[in-house]
């Protein structure tokens, strides 16, 4: 299912009436995380609020709002998603590093926006592709293959709050919240990484229940200050290309409510392929 900016109008859905006080520090400065405090007067505030930016659609296309556009203008947070996992066996459910990017007319206005989502295991950097750090898997079945290298200690790509870029320039301008989660076991994600496994699809719907106020996310990985999506719609398209487009399919697997679309771009669609070559 095509997913581009103006398709899918569908994803756009009610306005929120609603407001939230919120202390941003500027990303290109320092880390930060951006802190939610709502309060009974910002409620108050918000009963007599009204929207005057609102996405539009035309001919069945979602159009260039001018106030989206400066990235200025646009808020970036991170927060921890609560999962149902716990796979590094620490006792606790694991936490998935999440990172928001949407315009600032969802808190001064009160707009509910839908999200554009994607997840990867490689937007904090890897290892590169040096075959000596890898397995050998030409060997015979039940073999034990040599051992490998182990590479030298990766250093985290990116300054908080911000996870990634891509995907912001591309929607934000257009109506969407942008949303990137890094895969368990990766960046500033708890847990060990997996290939294959019901983890790689019960991560993204941890992150889409969030966005639907069923999951709990966290200003941090193990605090207990809660952060909500109030200014998401529940309504979520998934993409990404190569693994990133393998992940929407996982997470299209659990029927997770409010996962409307998916665009998997030259995804993995055979693991014995991907293991062998």
């Amino acid at each position: 299912m095509a997913l581009t900016p103006g398709s899918h109008p569908e994803l756009f859905a009610q306005k929120k009436s609603r407001k939230a006080e919120v202390t941003v520090q500027n990303p290109s400065n320092s880390p930060s995380v951006l802190r939610h405090k709502e309060t009974g007067r910002a409620q108050a505030d918000a009963q007599t609020q009204s929207i005057t930016t609102v996405p539009v659609i035309a001919n069945g296309e979602a159009q260039k709002i001018p106030a989206f556009e400066n990235p200025d203008n646009w808020i970036r947070e991170d927060l921890w998603v609560e999962t149902e996992f716990d796979t590094d066996g620490d006792g606790r459910h694991d936490r998935m590093h999440v990172g928001v990017t949407r315009p600032k007319q969802t808190d001064t206005e009160g707009l509910k926006l839908p999200v554009v989502y994607e997840s990867s295991p490689y937007f904090a950097g890897t290892a590169g592709n040096n075959r000596d750090y890898f397995w050998n898997v030409r060997h015979e079945l039940n073999a034990v293959p040599d051992k490998h290298i182990y590479p030298p200690q990766i250093e985290r790509r990116g300054e908080r709050p911000v996870i990634s870029n891509s995907q912001v320039k591309a929607w934000v301008p257009y109506g969407f919240a942008v949303v990137h989660s890094s895969a368990p076991g990766t960046g500033l994600s708890q847990g060990c990484p997996t290939i294959g496994t019901r983890i790689e699809a019960l991560a993204p719907k941890a992150v889409i229940d969030w966005l639907n106020g069923r999951a709990k996310g966290y200003t941090t990985p193990d605090g207990n200050e809660e952060v909500k999506a109030y200014w998401a719609t529940g309504k979520v398209g998934m993409i990404g290309t190569s693994y990133n487009g393998t992940i929407p399919f996982a997470a299209a697997t659990t029927g997770v409510e409010g996962l409307e679309a998916i665009i998997p771009v030259a995804p993995n669609t055979s693991y014995y392929h991907y293991y062998r070559s």
